[in-house]
């Protein structure tokens, strides 16, 4: 585990010690030849290697950077010692902010801030361990800070956990999306179409965009029981997407023009709601207005129109009649 908080950066000669360290490990894990044979022996240290760069991470020995990262919009900080050359070994951003100054401040979102140590981790040892949730955070640090290696090796399990169905395919397509990565918006794309059966009874179904829903519909291998699940799954996504503020609908009736009733003539408006009953259109509910803009407060509030077969639908819509009176007024009074 990275340790944080204040620490004294240790001597220069400390830490190119452990350089030279690094180097003769390092020479001593390539291939040699041993006592004239005529095939090399592989002489393998490589583990140690990682041990020990596992421990310069953990300890913070000789440090001579300090990178204090703060979660956006809190006053959390988690503060790291590091080494110049090895946060720069992977990382062009790096390199430029430690070139001339020895601390730096980081903002980053909640999610990059929380999996922050994994990823100095893999700039130091050159692995992780990945869970679900933080395959966005890593692949967005890796972008940020142009480790391309950890950004392909975060999209490869990405895609690997799309085959085997456990990833989020909505949040991943709109993400993929948001970042350009091409094969990543296909891999869930593709995902999603021959899966949509399971996708449109889930959770993830409301999240899926209008973008998105077009892209899916233009394709032709889309993966469902029938034409009858396709229509199932596009009404809950458009009673989803697009619902009534407070779950139904309104009436309100405003003048023509905003000069309002005319001096002298007012008028009478009076709504009629139609229903099907036995076959017939039938007058069901009627609203009257009185004044030049109103709400009807109870406008059909105990009416079901979620429901396709809804005795107030005909042909999918509201059967609405409007009668409009003018009602004169005196303006001149002649004195009795």
């Amino acid at each position: 585990m990275l340790r944080t908080g204040h620490c004294k950066p240790g001597s220069w000669g400390s830490f190119w010690a452990i350089l030279a360290l690094v180097g003769l490990v390092t020479h001593a894990a390539q291939r040699a030849d041993v006592g004239g044979e005529a095939a090399g022996t592989s002489i393998n240290h490589s583990q140690m290697l990682l041990h020990r760069l596992q421990e310069l991470l953990r300890q913070g020995n000789a440090s001579d950077v300090v990178l204090r990262v703060q979660a956006t919009g809190t006053d959390e900080v988690r503060v790291f010692h590091g080494h110049r050359l090895l946060l720069g070994l992977h990382s062009e951003l790096f390199r430029e902010l430690l070139s001339n100054q020895s601390e730096v401040v980081l903002q980053e979102p909640r999610d990059c801030a929380a999996v922050f140590d994994k990823f100095v981790r893999y700039l130091y040892c050159g692995e992780l361990t990945v869970l679900l949730p933080q395959a966005i955070p890593l692949h967005r640090l890796a972008i940020k800070y142009g480790v391309a290696s950890l950004q392909r090796g975060v999209a490869d399990y990405m895609r690997a956990h799309l085959a085997g169905g456990a990833g989020p395919a909505v949040g991943w397509y709109h993400y993929a999306v948001s970042t350009g990565d091409e094969a990543l918006r296909e891999s869930c794309l593709q995902f999603l179409a021959w899966n949509l059966s399971a996708v449109a009874g889930s959770t993830e179904w409301g999240a899926v965009s209008p973008e998105l829903l077009a892209q899916l519909l233009q394709r032709s291998d889309l993966v469902l029981q029938d034409e009858l699940e396709l229509f199932h799954a596009l009404e809950a996504w458009l009673g989803r997407a697009r619902p009534s503020p407070d779950g139904r609908p309104r009436l309100v009736v405003t003048p023509a023009s905003s000069g309002g009733d005319a001096a002298g003539v007012s008028f009478q408006k009076t709504v009629l709601v139609g229903a099907r009953q036995q076959g017939r259109l039938l007058v069901r509910h009627t609203y009257s207005f009185h004044q030049s803009s109103e709400e009807v407060g109870d406008f059909l509030a105990h009416a079901d129109l979620q429901r396709r077969n809804s005795e107030y639908l005909v042909e999918n819509a509201l059967h609405l009649h409007l009668i409009v009176k003018p009602v004169y007024h005196t303006l001149i009074r002649t004195p009795k």
